[in-house]
């Protein structure tokens, strides 16, 4: 009998692969939202596949559910128009900025990987869950704090940016 992980696997890597394509290639910045929505989705379930059901509860609940609908909301309430232009990117500059972008990815992971120890799957105490908590909430509680701040300062200067100045 064929594991079925690997077919899974691939099947939301193609997805998550078209679905961050679309992201940037949809006309319109809510459909460009929903995409975001969508990669996310798949991003929570190939977390479930690989059994960390919190981490895909957390994606589904703060990224897909809070900050991605507050962005749909900025978004519509900004009322961006739809433009009509020439791409500034041509393909093959994509293409080479993709490269560079995967080759920095994957030198960034080789460092990380080679400094950071995984989290423990079974605390001494209690569940993986519990230990997440305690290292995010009491170990880590200063980055978590100044990455909401710094997605709230974002978006107050998305708006300020947007804001058409009133005629005097």
């Amino acid at each position: 009998m064929m594991d079925s992980a690997p077919l899974v696997f691939y099947t939301l890597a193609a997805l998550i692969t078209f679905s961050s394509i679309m992201v940037v290639a949809a006309r319109t910045p809510v459909i460009s939202a929903l995409f975001l929505v969508l990669d996310l989705f798949l991003l929570a379930c190939v977390y479930a596949s690989l059994n960390a059901n919190f981490v895909a509860v957390i994606q589904v609940l703060v990224y897909a559910g809070a900050i991605l609908v507050l962005f749909l909301f900025v978004i519509m309430m900004l009322n961006v128009p739809r433009v009509r232009s020439k791409p500034r990117i041509k393909a093959l500059d994509g293409l080479l900025i993709t490269m560079v972008m995967v080759a920095f990815l994957y030198m960034l992971y080789r460092v990380i990987a080679q400094y950071l120890s995984p989290l423990p799957v079974e605390s001494a105490g209690g569940s993986n869950t519990e230990a997440v908590g305690k290292l995010l909430f009491v170990e880590h509680l200063w980055a978590f704090e100044l990455a909401s701040f710094l997605i709230l300062l974002a978006m107050v200067a998305s708006i300020v940016i947007t804001k058409k100045r009133a005629a005097p």
